[in-house]
């Protein structure tokens, strides 16, 4: 009897909470979302929360395999439970600011993104904000988190473009012509290097601007414009007269990085 008692003690110590149907549920869900099965990994996510109502865990699951199918208000239904569930979760409050975004819901989704960034800096997470609100017109919310990165020495060369366009756009050449400089030295970007041409253009530095264009001549897409400035400044520059503007940078200064990265 004695050995049958310390059996029983042992076989009910082998049983854990992730034992329980709830955990084997999700356990089982992750699995088939590491498979990309999205669809059973979803499925089995909604079975868990039958089992335990309050299981956070399943409830990103369902989010994060809701995100893989561009299920975004599926995706946001479940975040939202997260952040109820588990307000300090700076994954849950970061994929619902996603989810937002995809959905156009853009002062939602910077809610949620803001949020996440008072739990933990990152730099990635701000690029994103950061163009969002670009997108939205709403650049003075976005040039802040553009200037936070650079005093940060930021290596993405996104990030000194769009503080480019932004200073042009005040009629600040310097800075302009600074930020751009920074930017192709991080990235030798064709447009940008066109865009720095026009801005020594404007500041009457036409030897910069020579050098600029004739390193926008080396891409594909902005050989043939840069060849037709340089042989103009090379004419103008013969006849001893001055050079008009070329191309107002713009649409070519800065794009959004992509959905994959930021």
């Amino acid at each position: 009897m004695a050995f049958c008692a310390i059996a029983a003690v042992g076989n009910a110590s082998a049983q854990t909470l992730w034992d329980d149907p709830a955990f084997t549920l999700y356990q089982k869900g992750v699995e088939a979302i590491n498979k990309k099965d999205y669809e059973s990994a979803e499925r089995l996510a909604g079975e868990a929360i039958q089992q335990y109502p309050t299981h956070e865990l399943a409830y990103y699951l369902r989010g994060q395999a809701a995100i893989a199918q561009s299920k975004w208000e599926a995706a946001a239904a479940a975040l939202v439970k997260v952040t109820e569930l588990y307000p300090s979760s700076y994954a849950g409050q970061r994929d619902l600011g996603l989810a937002y975004q995809q959905l156009g819901k853009t002062d939602d989704a910077a809610r949620a993104y803001e949020t996440a960034l008072k739990l933990r800096p990152d730099e990635d997470l701000t690029v994103r904000l950061a163009f969002m609100l670009l997108k939205a017109n709403q650049q003075d919310k976005a040039q802040p988190l553009l200037r936070q990165l650079a005093d940060r020495d930021s290596k993405i060369p996104e990030v000194w473009t769009a503080l480019g366009r932004l200073a042009y756009e005040k009629g600040d050449l310097a800075t302009t012509e600074k930020d751009f400089t920074r930017a192709v030295a991080l990235k030798d970007d064709g447009r940008t290097w066109f865009n720095l041409g026009v801005v020594r253009l404007r500041q009457s530095n036409s030897k910069g601007a020579l050098e600029a264009f004739a390193q926008a001549a080396k891409h594909p897409e902005t050989k043939d414009q840069a060849a037709r400035e340089i042989e103009r400044l090379k004419g103008v520059k013969d006849e001893g007269g001055t050079s008009r503007e070329a191309q107002k940078p713009g649409t070519n200064t800065v794009n959004p990085p992509s959905s994959g990265r930021y």
